[in-house]
């Protein structure tokens, strides 16, 4: 069986000097999957700086925007043809549903969508890979109440509407970020659930999937 590798990274504000680092492992992956928050506040010139970079080691890129990149980004990605956001891509054995941005947050980030407009926006893509031999949600968002929304000991911060998805429909695996201190891993049912954290930390998620199933370890460039 033919087996499709990924390297996802989320949090990635414009720390091109954390790309450069993990520069052999983006380029011995099939896909590189972009989990949110490209930029810092920005928009989509510095979107555009941030991808050049990482397509200078792949030029397979999927991405979705996080809450702190301007919906404008959201607009540049589709016109790049590289965006997953409310969509849904089948590589081989392999479904990917997208969802950027994040539910609401208290700081009023320039990208931020209610939980009905988080059913709305994952669900479509959700069961359009409904019959994918591995299924695969690209989220900026975590589910809330898990190990990977967690900001501190009694305090989530993720997405309701992501959690029911995610039960409802049991994907193989979820991939998320935004929450920066919530570097880990956890389960919903038999859906894996795994947050790298922020670049600037070192964190990425290699994948392995094929028609017998998905394997991913959550990595540290220090352990590369």
């Amino acid at each position: 069986m033919a087996v499709t590798t990924f390297c996802a990274i989320s949090d990635i504000h414009q720390r091109l000097d954390q790309t450069r680092r993990l520069g052999p492992v983006l380029e011995s992956a099939h896909w590189v999957l972009l989990l949110g928050d490209l930029t810092q506040f920005g928009h989509r010139r510095e979107a555009a700086a941030v991808m050049e970079a990482l397509r200078g080691y792949n030029s397979r890129c999927l991405a979705v925007p996080g809450n702190l990149d301007h919906p404008d980004v959201l607009a540049w990605l589709r016109e790049q043809g590289c965006c997953l956001h409310g969509e849904s891509r089948r590589l081989g054995s392999v479904g990917l549903a997208g969802l950027g941005g994040s539910n609401p947050t208290p700081f009023g980030t320039p990208f931020e969508l209610t939980e009905e407009s988080i059913t709305d926006v994952l669900g479509e893509p959700l069961r359009a890979i409904a019959a994918a031999p591995v299924r695969i949600v690209v989220s900026h968002p975590p589910p809330r109440g898990t190990a990977v929304d967690r900001i501190r000991p009694g305090l989530h911060a993720g997405s309701r509407s992501v959690r029911r998805l995610v039960e409802e429909q049991q994907p193989d695996l979820l991939l998320c970020g935004h929450i920066h201190e919530a570097a880990g891993e956890d389960c919903l049912g038999r859906t894996r659930l795994i947050n790298p954290g922020p670049l600037a930390k070192g964190g990425y998620v290699w994948v392995e999937a094929d028609e017998g199933g998905v394997r991913a370890e959550l990595r540290y460039l220090d352990e590369s």
